[in-house]
C-alpha cells in the first residue's frame, strides 16, 4: 500500500504526528463543547438573578408605595366610618324599635298619600309588621317612596298588589311585610377590620 493511501484509510495507520494533532483537535473541541455549556448555564442563571433582583426591586417599590398611602388610606376609614356613624343616626336606634312607632309611621305617610291603613300586625323578634293598604296607584307608589326613604326606612320584603272591591267601585290594595333596619344590627354586619 502506498503511503499516500494508507494515510487516507484508518487513523490508526496515521503518522504520530498527525494522531497526536487529531487527539489534541478531539480534546480541545470537547473542551471547548463543555466550556460553551458551562458558560450558558451560568448565563441562564445570571439571567435568573437578574430578573429575581428586578422583581425584588418592583416589589419593594410597591411597598414602600402602600406604606406610604397608608396614612390616607387611614384618614379615609376614618372618614368613611363617620359617614356610616351619620347614616345609622337616620336608621331605627334600637331603643326605638318598638312596634307602634313604626305603626305610627306607617299610618301617616299613608293618611300623606290619600291611602287607608286597612292592617297593621305586627311581627315578632325584629321590628316586622304585615300590612294591608287600599288606595290609588299614584298614592301607592308615593308610600313606598316616602317610608323608604330617610330618616327612619322601612324596608319591604314581600309586595303583592291586587285589585279590590271596596263600596262598588275597584280600588288597588298592597299586602306587604316590612321591616325597619336596626342601626345596631347594620353596624354588627358592616365592621370590618382594616388591615395594613
Amino acid at each position: 500500500m502506498s503511503p499516500a493511501r494508507q494515510w487516507r484509510t484508518h487513523p490508526a495507520h496515521w503518522p504520530l504526528l498527525a494522531r497526536l494533532s487529531l487527539a489534541l483537535l478531539v480534546t480541545l473541541l470537547c473542551a471547548g463543547s463543555g466550556l460553551l455549556l458551562a458558560v450558558s448555564e451560568l448565563e441562564d442563571q445570571r439571567q435568573a438573578a437578574r430578573q429575581r433582583q428586578q422583581d425584588l426591586r418592583v416589589q419593594y417599590q410597591a411597598a414602600l408605595t402602600q406604606r406610604s398611602q397608608q396614612p390616607a388610606l387611614q384618614s379615609r376609614e376614618t372618614a368613611l366610618a363617620m359617614q356610616l356613624a351619620a347614616q345609622q343616626a337616620q336608621l331605627w336606634p334600637t331603643e326605638q324599635s318598638q312596634p307602634e312607632l313604626l305603626q305610627a309611621k306607617l299610618a301617616r305617610r299613608a293618611s300623606e298619600c290619600g291611602l287607608t291603613l286597612e292592617s297593621f300586625k305586627p311581627g315578632s323578634g325584629k321590628l316586622t309588621a304585615a300590612i294591608v293598604l287600599r288606595g290609588s296607584h299614584a298614592g301607592l307608589m308615593r308610600f313606598v317612596e316616602l317610608v323608604s326613604s330617610l330618616p327612619l326606612p322601612v324596608l319591604f320584603e314581600r309586595l303583592d298588589i291586587s285589585v279590590a272591591e271596596a263600596g262598588g267601585q275597584a280600588v288597588l290594595q298592597m299586602n306587604a311585610t316590612v321591616s325597619a333596619p336596626v342601626a345596631a344590627t347594620l353596624a354588627a354586619g358592616e365592621k370590618k377590620e382594616f388591615v395594613p
